[in-house]
């Protein structure tokens, strides 16, 4: 993981943790409706990021993982 990525896992943790400390602090309803549309989208900008990272990589394990590749008669091994 290069700094960039590691600078918006830490600025997203940061973000989510502060915004879930504020919405249990505010009274207001609208403002507590917008700090919550702030916090589902930093969360679902982290929850991107980590399919960014993960998906690939599962998708190649399974498909490499679960293929049978054929191989004529001649070119397997006389052992």
């Amino acid at each position: 993981m290069n700094t960039l990525d590691q600078a918006i896992h830490i600025v997203g943790s940061v973000l989510l943790i502060s915004l879930g400390v504020l919405s249990l602090r505010i009274k207001g309803k609208r403002l507590k409706r917008m700090v919550a549309g702030v916090f589902v989208l930093v969360l679902v900008g982290l929850l991107a990021d980590a399919a960014m990272h993960l998906l690939p990589n599962a998708i190649a394990s399974f498909i490499y993982g679960t293929h049978k590749h054929y191989v004529p008669r001649n070119f397997l091994s006389d052992k």
